[in-house]
């Protein structure tokens, strides 16, 4: 083979080899992309039914307090906090978040950013609500004669400190009483929105801003009488 034939061979190893490369990088992009979106998708979705689903009854609650000494948490004084500081930033942002649109006011913005406001109380009631499961948990297994073979966790130490069983109880519940705070922060603040709304609050998603945005543009139509 000529040196110029030899030249060529090699020159079109090489696109290939790198057309090869390209399309594997691609394909390792895609599937990483993909992955990502399903964990994305497969990841709970912060509700406040999500939040009561994990966290501590109302009787649940007291009787924590009753049996760790700790204090009770003011629930109705919570809520009002979550309540009042959300319609205060309503009240603070609706002249520079509200616009007028061929004479009527269009709330879409401030809704929008007051959807996220309640949806970072909700995330954060949420959060410490699963960290709270985990931990009530890991405290249960411990202290079950059925599932802890290792007895010595439920005796005193040599110190004098109290055992690993009963150490893992008390710190569950105080996270049981701090997601018992959140979550009633939570409901006050999402009480707020919808009261201002007129609408129940949910989870910020590309769907429901898609919804929000046909109900106004509905609402709107019906206004100009289309």
């Amino acid at each position: 083979m000529s040196n110029a034939a030899t030249a060529i061979a090699q020159a079109h190893t090489e696109a290939q080899e790198k057309k090869a490369a390209k399309a594997t990088k691609n394909a390792s992009r895609a599937r990483s992309f993909q992955e990502t979106a399903d964990r994305k998708a497969a990841a709970p979705i912060a509700t406040l039914e999500a939040v009561k689903a994990l966290i501590p009854t109302d009787a649940q609650a007291a009787a924590i307090a009753r049996a760790f000494a700790i204090d009770e948490v003011d629930t109705d004084e919570v809520f009002g906090a979550g309540f009042n500081s959300v319609m205060e930033e309503i009240k603070i942002m609706e002249p520079i978040l509200a616009t007028t649109v061929n004479g009527e006011k269009n709330y879409r913005a401030l809704e929008m950013h007051m959807q996220r406001i309640v949806g970072a109380r909700v995330a954060s009631a949420f959060g410490q609500a699963q960290f709270y499961e985990t931990k009530r948990q890991a405290a249960r297994e411990m202290s079950s004669g059925f599932t802890n073979e290792n007895r010595d966790e439920d005796r005193m130490g040599v110190d004098g400190q109290a055992n690993r069983a009963a150490f893992a109880r008390e710190f569950a519940a105080q996270l049981g009483m701090k997601t018992y705070g959140l979550s009633a922060l939570a409901e006050g603040a999402a009480k707020a929105y919808a009261e201002y709304f007129g609408s129940e609050w949910k989870p910020y998603s590309r769907n429901s801003a898609r919804s929000l945005d046909r109900q106004i543009a509905d609402a709107q139509a019906d206004a100009l009488g289309f």
